[in-house]
């Protein structure tokens, strides 16, 4: 039997800071108000010469030390982005090219903010259903700096750069993944998106004057997503994992907003204590933030070895996703 589960984690965010004075200069937010209404007080911003690519490579690297197998070993890279090098070929490719790796299964997946969570599924699956996939790199990158309108109040309040990884492995029995969930409400399609650059709004030269290249974002409508199926989404992977919410020792969310993480586990009737918060020094680093989050608990000893640790996200379309692991190290 294989036990799929999570051998070591990494992560990577630029070294340049913005912080809510600094932002408040462009959209005209008072920085109290930013901290108030996000809990974000910084967020990193890539440099002009840094892509994509390098933030995952950088993060790459990390989660394949922490996981002390030979990068030789690596049979596929899953990557979890919508803002690569380019529209196409996949991320997933660039990383493994950077990395020098000896021709892995390489390919993308888009689920937004739960892409993290969503590509290590995916991970569990594979390495479940092949004999011959044995490791495999999963990464979530957010290079968002390059679409936002800094001078929008609303969707310019929330994001930062930056990149995670997580070797996937076989990691024995009693350990690894214990059940998942993924659902979806596309009624609210449009409540988060980013038009230009899509078939339907393709990068001419006038899109430029519509705006359309930029994040648009309705905060509220987040809000009423996370706290109406996120809770749902959660006791359909307690179901399949046969566990109650009282058997979780940790969580792990998407770092969306800092007061709606503490909504949440209020509703869930958990102590914060339970969780961890990258959202106030990094901001909303989408694909990357569920991964950066889980990599900084680990480091810090929140997380331990035989923990029950819960990963749950939600993604603009609206994507909800949750897993649950028995952590192995």
């Amino acid at each position: 039997m294989i036990y799929p589960g999570v051998i070591g984690t990494g992560m990577y965010v630029p070294s340049k800071k913005v912080n809510n004075k600094q932002l408040s200069k462009l959209n005209n937010i008072l920085a109290k108000e930013i901290l108030e209404k996000t809990g974000i007080k910084e967020r990193r911003i890539a440099e002009k010469n840094e892509t994509a690519s390098d933030m995952g490579f950088k993060a790459a690297l990390k989660a394949i030390k922490s996981s002390k197998i030979d990068k030789a070993d690596i049979d596929q890279v899953i990557c979890s982005t919508f803002s690569g090098d380019y529209i196409y070929p996949a991320l997933a490719c660039k990383i493994s090219q950077k990395l020098n790796l000896k021709q892995p299964g390489c390919f993308d997946v888009m689920a937004n903010c739960t892409g993290f969570q969503t590509g290590t599924n995916i991970a569990f699956n594979n390495i479940k259903n092949s004999k011959n996939i044995k490791n495999i790199l999963v990464v979530g990158v957010a290079m968002q700096s390059r679409y936002i309108n800094w001078k929008d109040p609303y969707s310019s309040i929330y994001f930062g750069d930056g990149a995670s990884a997580a070797i996937v492995s076989n990691v024995g029995k009693g350990f690894g993944h214990l059940g998942s969930s993924l659902i979806s409400n596309t009624n609210v399609y449009e409540s988060v998106r980013m038009r230009g650059g899509g078939s339907s709004f393709s990068n001419s030269p006038g899109i430029k004057k519509t705006f359309k290249q930029f994040y648009e974002i309705s905060g509220l409508e987040v809000w009423k997503q996370v706290v109406t199926f996120q809770p749902k989404n959660i006791r359909l992977a307690l179901k399949e994992a046969k566990l109650k919410l009282q058997d979780i020792d940790f969580f792990i969310f998407h770092q969306a907003n800092s007061n709606l993480i503490k909504f949440l586990m209020s509703r869930l009737d958990l102590p914060m204590s339970k969780t961890h918060l990258t959202v106030n020094k990094f901001g909303n680093t989408a694909d990357a933030s569920i991964g950066i989050t889980l990599d900084e608990a680990t480091k810090r000893k929140k997380i331990k070895k035989n923990d029950i640790v819960l990963l749950s996200g939600v993604g603009a379309g609206f994507v909800f996703g949750t897993t649950i692991l028995k952590w192995a190290y």
